[in-house]
């Protein structure tokens, strides 16, 4: 496993402090379900998508105390952003589940957008938290 350096710390590709995907690995899992969208290998991209779904949720889960720090309305802003991508997660998924069948290409776009919203969100969430990464 790959290993990337973290604030003093070094985590495998895909963990985290206290077990929660940061954002370089969450967009790493998106555009794992891009790739699986654009090849058209839907058990692919319903094992991506699930994994990405249920990441994502434990990641905005742990997210909540850092939206309580931020003014209201950037919060709502930040909530409504996050709740878009899960919510896009799971119809990318649920598209996944019926094969996609005659929409391959509408996957792949869906997958796209996930990787670009998910990066701009995740780049909007640094920049408000003053993370020098951002």
């Amino acid at each position: 496993m790959r290993k990337v350096v973290g604030r003093g710390r070094e985590y495998g590709l895909g963990q985290a402090h206290h077990g929660r995907l940061r954002h370089e690995a969450l967009l790493t899992l998106a555009r794992k379900v891009h790739a699986a969208a654009l090849d058209g290998d839907t058990e692919c991209l319903e094992w991506a998508a699930a994994h990405l779904r249920e990441a994502l949720a434990d990641h905005l889960q742990g997210e909540r105390r850092f939206l309580l720090r931020v003014p209201p309305s950037t919060a709502r802003d930040l909530a409504r952003g996050q709740a878009r991508l899960l919510s896009d997660v799971t119809a990318l998924l649920n598209a996944a589940v019926t094969g996609c069948g005659d929409e391959r290409d509408r996957c792949a776009a869906r997958a796209e957008e996930l990787v670009a919203r998910l990066y701009l969100q995740a780049r909007d969430e640094r920049v408000i938290s003053h993370d020098p990464a951002a």
